[in-house]
């Protein structure tokens, strides 16, 4: 990876826990837990992995879920923050959910070794997925980028 890629990296994920921890003190909202994820990229096609962190409910089943992915292949690495929220539909071993949020995308594309071919760009994610396992512990989602960032994502996780 190189130098100022990480930087950013290190610097938007500060920024997400930063904004996470505000929120942590409000009725409703407050970190539950955190978890690893994982899963494969199309456009560009990719293999990606982060973490995520439970912050809360907004509302009943309401769910604010942000997350950190770094993203390699197709000559790209990509590192995508997410702030998601969804809705999470009653059932009683397995919970469907549709959601949405602003994804904001790092591009490092630098193949000439100069340094000069880095972009953030900004979208859309919508959401369905669901939730499994003792306290949701186990996730299964797809992820439809609206804007310049990843066209569509398949992610597994696990939540601690």
């Amino acid at each position: 990876m190189r130098r100022p890629f990480r930087r950013l990296a290190v610097i938007s994920a500060t920024i997400m826990l930063t904004g996470v921890s505000s929120v942590w003190a409000q009725d409703g909202l407050g970190f539950r837990g955190w978890g690893l994820r994982g899963g494969v990229t199309i456009d560009p096609d990719q293999v990606h992995a982060g973490i995520h962190i439970d912050a809360g409910q907004f509302a009943p089943r309401v769910r604010f879920q942000p997350s950190f992915e770094v993203g390699f292949g197709d000559d790209l690495i990509v590192g995508a923050i997410n702030l998601d929220a969804f809705y999470t539909f009653h059932q009683e071993s397995w919970k469907p959910y549709l959601g949405g949020g602003l994804g904001v995308a790092l591009i490092d594309a630098d193949r000439d070794g100069r340094g000069d071919d880095f972009n953030v760009e900004a979208g859309l994610n919508l959401i369905a997925g669901f939730l499994w396992g003792a306290r949701d512990r186990y996730l299964l989602e797809m992820r439809a980028g609206v804007g310049d960032i990843p066209d569509f994502k398949v992610t597994a996780g696990i939540s601690f």
